[in-house]
C-alpha cells in the first residue's frame, strides 16, 4: 500500500507546484553582484557570464557618468519593469521601492515622491538602440550599494534582489530571492538534490562530511574540491554563512536554524528522512529555482523506475523478509527511517518495520526471533559481510543459511541515504530479491541514471567498484 501511495504521490506531484508570491526584506539582504566594462556588451552578475543586448548596447560613459542598460539589471536582479512607448515612461520595482521616470524629464518618483534628476547630480536617463540607460548611481543609490572600480577597468556593484515568499517542505514560510544564483549547502544529502535539477553549478559551499565519497563526488561534480565547507548542519555558523553572501542556504529539517533566522539569512529546510519526502523536496527545489521542467522529467524518471518494480512484485504472496543493518549488525532502522521505506518499496518487508524511531540497537536474540531471509549492510556497517557469516550467534538463521547476506553498494553516498542515488539503491536491490520478477540490466541501469541524474558517464571502473564485478 505505502508502495501504491508513493508513487501516486509523485504522479500528484507532476501536476502540482509551490505557491509563491511576493514578498519584502528583513534583516539580511541578498544581492546580485554585476561586473561591467563601459565599452562591452559581455557583463558578469553573480559570476554568471551575460550579454548586453541588442547589439550595440552597453555601458558607456557620458559627461564623466558611467549611463549603464537598465532592463537587464532590473530583470537579473528579479525585479519588474515596464515601458511605455507613446509616453516614453519607465516604472521599475524591486521589493518595496518603486521608481518612475520619463525619458528627457528633470524629475523622477521614488514610491510616489518626485525627486529632481539635477539636484541630486544624476544626468538623465537616454535612449540607445531602444535600450534605456541610467547612471549606474541612480540605481546603486536606490536598490544597492556604492560601486567599486578596479584597475582593469572593470566596475562592480551590487543590486539587492526581489524577493518572493513561499512554503518551505515543512510548511515553514520563507522569502527568497526571485533568482537564486548562490546557494550554501549544509547538510550532504540536501546537496545532492541539486544534480536532477542541473542546478549544482549554484552551489558557493558544500559539506565534505564523511558520509561523502569525495574522490568519485568530484569526478562527478569537478567544482566540488574548490567549494568551501560553509559549517556542519548541527551547528551552522552564521558569520562564515555571512560572509558567502548566499541567495538560499538549504539543509535537513532537523538543523537548529534560529540564528539564521534572526540574521535575516533565508533557509529552506528539506524533509529528506523518506522517499515522498526526497522527492517533495526535488520538486519544491525545482519551484523555486526556476527548474520545474528539471524536476518533472527526474520525477516522471523515479516514478517509471517504482512503478517497474511495483508491478513486478506486488502479486507476489510471499513476500522477502529483510533484516537492515547500520552502524553495526546489531544496529536497525525503525519505521521512521528512509532505510525501512526503502526495503518496502523494494518489495519486500523489513522485520523492524513496526519498531518506533529510526537507528534502533537491537539483540541477537531479536535477530533469531525475526529470523529475516535477506540481511543487508549499509556500507557504512563496521560489519562486513564475512563478518556476519563468521558470527556464530547466527548460524541458525535462514539468512545465513541460504548465504543471503549482502551489502548495500554506494558511489558519492550509500544508497539507502536519502539522496536522489537511493532509486538506484531501490532498483539494485529488488533485483537482488527478486532477479526472475524484476530482472534489471542493473550495470545498464547504473550507466543510465548517472547520465541522466549527474550527467556523469560512469567508467568500467566505477561500475566495477559500485556492483563489485
Amino acid at each position: 500500500m505505502k508502495k501504491v501511495l508513493l508513487i501516486a504521490v509523485i504522479l500528484g506531484m507532476l501536476l502540482s507546484v509551490f505557491p509563491i508570491q511576493q514578498s519584502k526584506a528583513q534583516g539580511f539582504r541578498p544581492f546580485a553582484t554585476f561586473v561591467i566594462k563601459t565599452g562591452s556588451q559581455n557583463y558578469t552578475v553573480d559570476n554568471l557570464t551575460k550579454v548586453f543586448s541588442p547589439k550595440g548596447v552597453s555601458p558607456t560613459i557620458i559627461n564623466g557618468n558611467i549611463l549603464v542598460p537598465l532592463r537587464e539589471i532590473i530583470e537579473e536582479a528579479g525585479g519588474s519593469i515596464s515601458w511605455n512607448g507613446k509616453e516614453k515612461r519607465v516604472i521599475f520595482s524591486i521589493n518595496d521601492v518603486k521608481i518612475d521616470f520619463i525619458i528627457k524629464a528633470e524629475i523622477y518618483s521614488v514610491n510616489g515622491q518626485n525627486v529632481n534628476f539635477i539636484d541630486n547630480r544624476l544626468a538623465k536617463p537616454i535612449i540607445v538602440n531602444g535600450r534605456t540607460l541610467v547612471q549606474l548611481e541612480f540605481l546603486t543609490n536606490n536598490l544597492g550599494e556604492t560601486p567599486k572600480s578596479a584597475s582593469t577597468g572593470q566596475i562592480s556593484f551590487n543590486i539587492y534582489k526581489q524577493l518572493v515568499q513561499t512554503a518551505d517542505t515543512t510548511g515553514r514560510k520563507i522569502s527568497v530571492p526571485k533568482k537564486i544564483n548562490k546557494i550554501v549547502s549544509l547538510y550532504p544529502m540536501a546537496t545532492q538534490l541539486l544534480f536532477p535539477l542541473n542546478a549544482q553549478n549554484a552551489l558557493i559551499a558544500s559539506p565534505k562530511g564523511r558520509v561523502i565519497n569525495f574522490d568519485n563526488f568530484a569526478k562527478v561534480f569537478t567544482k566540488a574540491s574548490t567549494l568551501p565547507d560553509a559549517s556542519s548542519f548541527k551547528n551552522p555558523n552564521v558569520e562564515t554563512i555571512l560572509s558567502l553572501n548566499p541567495d538560499l542556504v538549504i539543509t535537513t529539517s532537523g538543523t537548529p536554524i534560529k540564528k539564521l533566522e534572526e540574521a535575516g539569512i533565508p533557509v529552506a529546510l528539506l524533509n529528506q528522512e523518506s522517499p515522498q519526502g526526497m522527492l517533495k523536496s526535488i520538486q519544491f527545489l525545482g519551484n523555486i529555482l526556476g527548474k520545474t521542467e528539471e524536476a518533472r522529467q527526474s520525477l516522471i524518471y523515479f516514478n517509471e523506475e517504482l512503478s517497474f518494480i511495483e508491478n513486478n512484485t506486488s502479486g507476489i504472496k510471499n513476500k522477502v523478509t529483510v533484516y537492515f543493518a547500520g552502524g553495526n549488525i546489531l544496529e536497525t532502522f525503525g519505521k521512521d527511517f528512509f532505510q525501512t521505506s526503502l526495503v518496502n518499496l523494494a518489495g519486500a518487508v523489513s522485520v523492524s518495520k513496526d519498531v518506533v524511531g529510526g537507528k534502533v540497537p537491537v539483540s541477537p536474540e531479536q535477530i533469531l526471533a525475526w529470523q529475516p531471509d535477506f540481511i543487508v549492510l549499509a556500507p557504512y556497517c563496521r560489519d562486513s559481510v564475512q563478518d556476519v557469516f563468521n558470527n556464530t550467534n547466527f548460524k541458525d538463521l535462514k539468512a545465513i543459511k541460504n548465504k543471503n547476506v549482502i551489502m548495500m553498494p554506494s558511489f558519492i553516498l550509500s544508497y539507502d541515504l536519502p539522496t536522489p542515488e537511493s532509486i538506484l539503491g531501490i532498483m539494485w536491490f529488488s533485483n537482488k530479491l527478486y532477479p526472475q520478477f524484476v530482472n534489471f540490466n542493473i550495470s545498464e541501469e547504473a550507466r543510465v541514471f548517472y547520465q541522466k541524474i549527474y550527467n556523469y558517464k560512469l567508467t568500467d571502473s566505477d561500475l566495477k567498484s559500485i556492483l563489485g564485478k
